[in-house]
């Protein structure tokens, strides 16, 4: 029987030996370290080094439903990943969460993932970047009518909008407004997460991404598609990093339409398992400095 909960706390314990290096990616071997009611594990589709997510022990679907004591030590290991990165790949971080997603199905538990960035970031790569990504989602275009026909479809209406021959000359009209970043951000991220509580008792999704820039930070109810935070990072990558843009261009030749942002499509292996490897150690040199929170939260390194 297929095993539907892909961020199993049980599974990843059983399967990721303490001190076992590992070689090659298998659903549950990826798990770096756990807390008291945490456990980080290395990401699929990590096309940047040092991608992890923060996953909740219990089945609790959002960080937004989570109390206070959990927040604190979520806040901790965000740190201490954040640090990481900055430290042994001199990279910057973004932090984000997909809340009440179902991003890997029916079965989803709370994570925040953490992504590195290039150290040339700006306010600008980054906010241009969440603006190329809702252009290219079309978010706030509800539909496009016309002659007699009603797109509704996001890849129709890309198709329509994205060719000025189809615009150019013919009466039609767009229901809705192609959204910007001020456009989306309607709750403080500040105080993600508990914020997002009264929205999620609705029923509601949200979209939370912090950089270390606030003008280029949201925290949003809009119902976004899954993966936006990973492919904001993508679309930054491909702004400031040449080698990683010819990266992707080779990989691109065999498919044109391969969309690499998309961890379904392309898992970049070989740096999820260097940052199994070798976040595992690097947390263990890191305990004298961050001592008093590694035995506050209880972290264990596999």
């Amino acid at each position: 029987m297929e095993l539907k909960d892909q961020l199993s706390w049980n599974e990843f314990l059983k399967y990721s030996r303490k001190d076992q290096i590992i070689s090659e990616v298998k659903p549950f071997n990826r798990l770096v370290a756990h807390s008291k009611n945490l456990f980080i594990v290395a990401g699929y589709g990590a096309f940047t080094e040092g991608y992890i997510l923060i996953i909740t022990k219990d089945f609790i679907p959002s960080f937004g439903l989570v109390d206070d004591k959990v927040v604190a030590e979520l806040n901790f290991l965000i740190k201490l990943f954040k640090f990481n990165n900055n430290k042994k790949y001199q990279r910057n971080s973004v932090v984000f969460e997909h809340g009440m997603c179902a991003c890997i199905g029916g079965l989803d538990r709370a994570h925040v993932h953490i992504m590195s960035i290039n150290k040339n970031t700006s306010e600008n790569s980054l906010k241009s970047s969440i603006e190329k990504v809702l252009q290219k989602r079309k978010l706030g275009i509800n539909y496009i009518k016309f002659g007699k026909h009603k797109l509704e479809n996001i890849h129709d209406i890309n198709q329509f909008m994205d060719d000025p021959q189809n615009i150019e000359g013919k009466d039609y009209e767009v229901n809705g407004k192609l959204f910007k970043l001020d456009d989306i951000t309607n709750l403080d991220f500040n105080e993600w997460p508990h914020v997002t509580l009264n929205h999620i008792n609705k029923g509601g999704h949200y979209v939370y991404f912090r950089s270390d820039n606030d003008n280029a930070s949201f925290l949003t109810t809009q119902n976004f598609k899954t993966q936006f935070g990973r492919e904001v990072v993508f679309e930054n990558e491909l702004m400031l990093c040449d080698e990683f843009r010819n990266k992707i261009k080779s990989l691109k030749k065999k498919n044109p339409l391969l969309e690499l942002w998309k961890w379904q499509n392309w898992m970049f292996d070989s740096n999820i398992i260097e940052t199994v490897n070798n976040s595992r150690q690097y947390l263990k040199d890191y305990k004298s400095m961050f001592y008093s929170e590694y035995e506050e939260f209880h972290l264990e390194i596999i």
